[in-house]
């Protein structure tokens, strides 16, 4: 796979994940600046800070973002900004490259190679989101 088609690759598997997560989760929040994040369910019950996508494999919330394991091996990651942009960089991109078993790409070969793609939208020199800002989620809230 060459920088872009992984790129690509990348921003589509994350915009599955989060569809996912969106279909199963109604909100999340930070209930204090100690703490990270929940996901809170549809339809009520207990917030989660990790569990199973049916079909596409695990996330965990960490920090101010996610990582989606997948059932393939695959591991995508995104963060959400301070404004709750769902963002993401070439570090990002490259741990997903690794962890597909593609070595022959680096970090700066992925962030223009993301720079470039027509589906996401560059919003710094090396922080991407989506054009729809239909990922985007407001932080400290419900």
């Amino acid at each position: 796979m060459n920088p872009r088609q992984i790129v690509e690759v990348f921003a589509l598997l994350a915009a599955q994940c989060l569809d996912a997560l969106i279909a199963r989760y109604e909100g999340i929040e930070r209930p204090t600046v100690w703490t990270g994040l929940f996901l809170q369910p549809r339809g009520g019950g207990e917030p989660a800070r990790c569990g199973a996508l049916e079909g596409l494999g695990t996330f965990k919330l960490h920090g101010r973002g996610c990582q989606f394991e997948l059932e393939s091996g695959a591991d995508v990651d995104v963060d959400w900004d301070a404004e709750g942009r769902a963002v993401f960089d070439s570090w990002r991109v490259l741990m997903y490259a690794r962890s597909i078993g593609v070595t022959s790409v680096d970090q700066e070969s992925l962030r223009q190679a993301a720079s470039e793609v027509a589906t996401i939208v560059a919003i710094g020199p090396d922080n991407f989101t989506w054009p729809d800002q239909r990922y985007d989620l407001t932080l400290g809230g419900g």
